[in-house]
């Protein structure tokens, strides 16, 4: 599964250049960018996001880099060259894009390969470009593309529409598919909430994804519909055909999904002709389940430590939760039922290190910590509008020295103030969400057996009916 983007890189806007001199600002994906230079020049452009891409910490030193009409040894220079032969070095310097796969899902020179054939494809023909693939610290693996806007071939401008937004995706999404990569689905009319948006991207199994997996399982096993429906009903899942558009529900979900929704591969027609299509009834095998008691109360479900304070309760239901999502083949009833929480796992997780590391336990720990925040928020402001105060008297007085000096002390004040607002949302979150996470627990625990599997009836034997 990869995620795609292409934006503009534009010097000579003021603006820009006083944001680009903040080095706390000048971040793609958390790295910096040298900014050490006169970003006017469309050719200082070019160097600092080719550095950027190029870079050999992420690029296992530079093994990973590849140019498209271009030697990436000398990209900038070639670049500059076709922009300077058709007289073309003002507005857009260059597109930076990013093609990035879930974490654990492909290997660096797949990755690149993959990142090569769609620039090759999409802007081979007339643009040149430099291709890199990115390994971060926790093996997240993405490409970076960096695109000339003036085609060598005859020095005409690249502008990104909404057309080519869609195409990249589109392109890149055949490309995984081709190496058996996943892939996410856009239908057209689908509304994604952030959080479903933000878990696609991270790798994480929506809801629809959950369904959709469940589909394709059973539609592997079943040669009839009815046998298809009846597969489905033992997983939990009902379909209504009464309305414009039929949908599917499940007793874990609030709401029903358009089958629509879920991508061309999923509408009643297309599930009708792949179950044509199977002459032959396998045995659908589940895997063993993991025991909700071992993953979330230390193999004990009496265990009362679980809901002692704010840590406990956290500590269990996230480490529970980080197997079901790591385990998917073997918790997928759970997974189906923890979809929710598993959408919001990285927060979770951030609430929880804030417990840990501040060494919260109750609501009182809680509240004092929050005071504290509120406290220094409040110095550090007072103490950012003096130092601003003094920096226009160092401008007006063109003391380029003091100048820096309070910049960087004003800028140091400001990322401690946003991570303040951060922490305090985090508190406002666990205050919320712990009544929410103790009944969460207390569910489980009264979950049985039973509640986790699926019915024998979806695993019965039938007779084989031989291909034609």
């Amino acid at each position: 599964m990869a995620v795609t983007s292409l934006w503009r890189i534009k010097g000579a806007v003021n603006k820009v250049i006083i944001y680009a001199e903040n080095p706390d600002k000048t971040t793609f994906f958390g790295e910096n960018i040298d900014t050490n230079l006169n970003t006017k020049l469309p050719e200082n452009v070019l160097n600092a996001v080719l550095d950027y891409a190029e870079r050999g910490t992420a690029t296992e030193q530079k093994k990973l880099v590849s140019g498209i009409n271009c030697n990436p040894n000398n990209a900038d220079k070639e670049m500059m060259k076709v922009k300077n032969d058709f007289g073309k070095t003002g507005g857009t310097a260059a597109y930076h894009g990013y093609q990035s796969f879930s974490q654990g899902e492909v290997d660096a020179e797949t990755a690149h390969l993959i990142g090569c054939r769609l620039a090759e494809e999409l802007w081979g023909e007339r643009y040149q470009v430099v291709v890199a693939t990115h390994i971060d610290k926790e093996s997240h693996i993405h490409n970076h593309f960096v695109l000339n806007t003036v085609s060598f071939i005859d020095g005409k401008k690249f502008h990104r529409t909404n057309e080519d937004y869609r195409n990249m995706q589109k392109v890149s999404d055949r490309l995984c598919k081709e190496y058996g990569l996943n892939v996410i689905y856009y239908p057209k009319n689908e509304k994604k909430s952030y959080m479903e948006y933000k878990a696609e991207k991270n790798g994480e199994l929506t809801k629809n994804d959950i369904i959709r997996r469940d589909i394709d399982a059973c539609l592997k096993t079943a040669t009839t519909r009815s046998q298809f429906f009846s597969d489905m009903k033992a997983l939990g899942y009902t379909f209504d055909f009464s309305h414009k558009y039929a949908t599917v529900s499940h007793l874990s979900f609030a709401k029903p999904r358009r089958l629509k929704t879920l991508g061309e591969d999923y509408v009643p027609e297309a599930i009708k002709a792949k179950i044509a299509s199977n002459w032959t009834r396998r045995i659908l095998v589940y895997s063993e389940q993991d025991k909700p008691e071992n993953l979330f109360f230390d193999g004990n479900k009496n265990n009362r430590l679980v809901f002692q304070n704010y840590q406990t309760v956290y500590v269990h239901f996230v480490a529970g939760l980080t197997v079901v999502k790591e385990r998917g083949s073997y918790n997928r009833e759970l997974q189906r039922w923890l979809a929710d929480d598993l959408i919001k796992f990285d927060k979770r997780v951030e609430e929880q290190n804030l417990l840990l590391d501040n060494n919260l336990y109750t609501d009182e720990d809680i509240e004092n910590f929050r005071e504290n925040l509120l406290q220094e928020f409040s110095a550090l402001t007072d103490t950012r509008r003096t130092y601003r105060n003094e920096l226009k008297k160092a401008v007006r007085a063109e003391d380029e020295f003091r100048q820096r000096e309070l910049k960087s002390d004003i800028s140091s004040i400001s990322n401690r103030l946003n991570v303040i607002r951060k922490q305090l949302k985090i508190c406002d979150r666990i205050t919320d969400n712990e009544p929410r996470i103790e009944n969460r627990l207390n569910d489980i625990r009264n979950l049985s057996e039973r509640d986790l599997q699926p019915n024998p009836q979806a695993a019965r034997k039938t007779n084989m009916r031989g291909a034609r």
